[in-house]
């Protein structure tokens, strides 16, 4: 399977590739007034009001840099909410490539008590890769907290 491979900070995450519904340059975003933290602003995308969360704000605390690599991904929302979707905000975001499904399933990582487990964590030839599983990470009370636009249009 093909992987996306992208920067949050220092480290480096994947996602498989049938979960992005495409790879945008970065583009100016409208920030909602009280948005919760990480959600970087909505845009449209074609007609359609579209949040973005930053992922580095999200996962680190730190705003995402914006160099001409700074991608946002899009993603669907879920299967209920066809044709929606939400975007990423990482940077580095540019190699995409197979990594062998037995790795994926034969190595996962270590969490701890009230850790937000993303996925497995695996060692290439870079160091480690933190393989993003996009359901942990947007939990439908995530969904809610972080992608109201996208919840209140299917209410």
């Amino acid at each position: 399977m093909l992987w996306l491979i992208f920067h949050v900070g220092s480290e480096r995450f994947a996602m498989p590739s049938d979960r992005v519904d495409k790879v945008l340059p970065t583009v100016e975003l409208h920030r909602m007034v009280q948005s919760p933290n990480g959600l970087a602003g909505v845009f449209s995308y074609h007609g359609a009001v579209t949040p973005v969360i930053d992922l580095a704000q999200w996962l680190q605390g730190t705003s995402t840099p914006l160099r001409l690599s700074s991608r946002m991904i899009l993603v669907p929302l879920d299967a209920e909410h066809s044709g929606q979707t939400f975007g990423l905000l990482a940077e580095r975001v540019v190699e995409l490539r197979p990594i062998d499904q037995e790795i994926v399933n034969g190595t996962g990582a270590a969490t701890w008590p009230g850790a937000l487990a993303l996925g497995p964590v695996i060692a290439d030839e870079h160091g480690l890769l933190q393989l993003l599983d996009i359901d942990k990470l947007i939990t439908e009370a995530r969904q809610h907290e972080l992608l109201p636009v996208l919840v209140e249009q299917h209410l």
